[in-house]
């Protein structure tokens, strides 16, 4: 089933956004004085989008408080990976196994959705071409770091498909986060006063916006589509990876033949699922 010409739109600047905001979130600091003011940073930056556009129905309140934990686990886990392994080794590996695992699921799951060959192709080539992307040999300590992430990225799409059906985008991407900024700014006021005035700066300001965009776009992509049109947005986030890439080589002045032979099977994937 074709993806509608605007959540395609949306889907791929969600991508570029995300690998944007995961480079300057790699380079942070990784406490939770950092964590609180990109997170509240976000947070305030979206609100007037989210009043703008508020709409939420009781139905969504469940799918709503699952994905808030899914948003709290993803960036904690997040946070740990790049602290243990470079980003463009981790950010690769964590996003080549999402669709994968959101494919399994659907098909687990959703019973009489229709998920069509050319589905499973486009995630196929999508994700083999993120795993070619990654510059010498995935270790385990790499794997270890990226695969809890993959988890959260695999699972979040999934109910928010369903949450949204009941919400807006905007509303829906402002709630889940609420959980987590609260949370972590209090325990960084009783543990890391001092550091959260140290974090108040352009580039966690300038993280946390990019990180409530990404989510956003995300978001309204997902709103656009079907049941069974999710693994192909789940899927089509992982261009992210042709943007990680470049960025990565700007601040590593890594690049192989490699990479760039994964970057190549990551648009066939792309074509696909822009075709079918």
């Amino acid at each position: 089933m074709m993806l509608p010409v605007g959540a395609l739109i949306l889907v791929l600047a969600s991508a570029f956004v995300h690998a944007l905001w995961n480079v300057l979130f790699a380079r942070a600091s990784r406490g939770i004085a950092g964590l609180a003011v990109t997170n509240a940073a976000g947070f305030v930056l979206w609100a007037p989008v989210a009043f703008a556009r508020w709409r939420i129905e009781t139905p969504a309140w469940p799918y709503l408080l699952v994905n808030a934990a899914f948003q709290a686990y993803y960036l904690l886990v997040l946070n740990r990976a790049y602290a243990r392994a470079p980003a463009h080794t981790v950010y690769p590996v964590a996003r080549g196994l999402g669709p994968v695992l959101v494919l399994a699921a659907a098909a687990a799951a959703a019973g009489g959705v229709h998920l069509s060959w050319w589905a499973v192709v486009a995630v196929g080539l999508i994700s083999a071409g993120v795993w070619l992307t990654v510059t010498g040999t995935v270790d385990r300590r790499v794997f270890a770091a990226a695969f809890p992430v993959a988890i959260s990225l695999a699972a979040y799409p999934f109910v928010a498909a369903h949450g949204l059906r009941y919400a807006d985008p905007a509303t829906y991407l402002w709630l889940s986060l609420a959980p987590l900024t609260a949370g972590t700014l209090a325990i960084a006021l009783v543990t890391a006063r001092t550091g959260l005035r140290a974090e108040i700066r352009p580039a966690t300001i300038v993280t946390g916006a990019g990180m409530v965009t990404a989510g956003g776009l995300a978001m309204a992509a997902l709103a656009m589509a079907t049941p069974a049109q999710v693994p192909a947005i789940a899927a089509l986030r992982e261009t992210g990876i042709l943007f990680m890439v470049p960025l990565s080589w700007l601040i590593s002045r890594t690049f192989s033949g490699r990479v760039a032979l994964g970057a190549v099977v990551v648009f066939a994937g792309v074509a696909v699922l822009a075709v079918r």
